[in-house]
């Protein structure tokens, strides 16, 4: 049962969910049928609240159920297509406490890789400025929901990993906030799109890895630089 000291937080994670939800869809980044799932993690590290449906149009918090990180249900309701990915969302915020949002979709040109098993290599610089040094990799496949799904997952999410293709399936995406998982679906989408209209006219050359740090410290000299006005 839900702890009612945990109800405000639970409508606040339910908002943002909602409303990255609505993003996801109105961005075009998401397969025909709108699938994916979105969760958040409560503050007391132990929770999180996750979209109970299958698909992310029309959210409202009646969608939305609250789960324990061993994957019991404490409050909401869960549906056949979101019961199946519970421990998907549990095990990534088990391995990784600095982790509060994870989001699954079957984005089209991500999950192609997904589907040729091959990962998504840092050859867009828009990847680089946004903390993608190293290739998304893959996790191996497993069915939906196994165990062996997600035993295969846990193994290749690192320290330092922001984003896993699944194998024959589709993209996981987490990071420290729900805002900066969203915005990082949306630079994945465009750099696979990007990827694969290279390959026809030869194929797209990753940024060679002496270059990746410059790349990240032009971007934070214009970051710290900041706006630059002219007066009168």
């Amino acid at each position: 049962m839900l702890d009612t000291k945990m109800a405000p937080e639970v409508e606040t994670a339910g908002k943002r969910i909602i409303q990255a939800g609505q993003r996801l869809v109105q961005g075009g980044v998401l397969s025909r049928s709108l699938h994916g799932n979105i969760s958040v993690r409560l503050s007391d590290g132990n929770h999180f609240v996750l979209t109970g449906g299958g698909t992310l149009d029309n959210l409202t918090q009646e969608d939305l159920a609250v789960l324990d990180l061993d994957g019991n249900l404490v409050d909401g309701q869960i549906g056949p297509a979101s019961n199946e990915i519970i421990h998907m969302h549990a095990a990534v915020y088990k391995k990784r406490p600095d982790l509060n949002s994870v989001i699954h979709t079957h984005s089209p040109h991500i999950t192609a890789f997904a589907l040729a098993s091959k990962p998504i290599e840092p050859a867009y610089e828009a990847l680089v400025r946004f903390d993608f040094t190293e290739a998304i990799p893959v996790a191996k496949y497993g069915p939906r929901g196994s165990a062996r799904s997600v035993a295969n997952i846990v193994e290749v999410v690192g320290p330092k990993t922001k984003a896993i293709l699944l194998e024959n399936h589709g993209l996981l995406a987490f990071d420290e906030n729900i805002e900066k998982v969203v915005h990082s679906i949306f630079i994945l989408e465009e750099a696979a799109e990007m990827i694969l209209l290279a390959d026809a006219v030869g194929g797209a050359k990753p940024i060679p890895s002496e270059l990746i740090g410059e790349t990240r410290d032009r971007r934070t000299e214009f970051e710290t630089t900041g706006t630059v006005r002219r007066d009168g």
